[in-house]
Formats: structure tokens, sequence, C-alpha cells
């Protein structure tokens, strides 16, 4: 069974707004990237993603905080800063 299996979530992407935005916004600010913290998923926060998800070479660079770009996230947040 793959690590996404039983992982519910739904996809963030342009136009998402609310907390959990607010949350991956507010995680990228933690790790360099530079976001308004205001829990609306716009074109810049688009750019944002896509960049991160180059750089830690998730695929598709999309552009969308899916399942598997949560879970980086989260890696990463939960690393010792």
């Amino acid at each position: 069974m793959s690590k996404t299996e039983n992982y519910d979530f739904e996809p963030l992407s342009l136009g998402s707004t609310g907390a959990i935005v607010l949350m991956v916004q507010k995680t990228l600010n933690s790790i360099g990237y530079e976001l308004d913290s205001n829990g609306v998923f716009d074109e810049h926060m688009d750019e944002v993603v896509r960049n991160f998800q180059e750089h830690r070479e998730i695929l598709p660079l999309d552009g969308v905080v899916g399942v598997e770009t949560m879970l980086e996230l989260d890696r990463l947040f939960s690393l010792p800063h």
C-alpha cells in the first residue's frame, strides 16, 4: 500500500481559500518562500508552489498542493529548524 492511499486530503489550487491554504502559506514562509498569509490561493502562491515542487522534484509541476506536495511540506516542517 502506498503512503498516500490513506491520506484524506482535498487538493488545493488556484482559487482555493481557507484555513488549510493559510497553513500551507505559513509553512512555505517558514522554509524561505515569501507569500502573503491571507488564506487565498492566488497566482503568486501558484508560482511559489510550482517553484517548491520543482526544487523538491515533486511531479507533476502543476502548482496544485496535492497529497505528495502536502506530505513533503509536512516532512520539511517537521524537521528541526
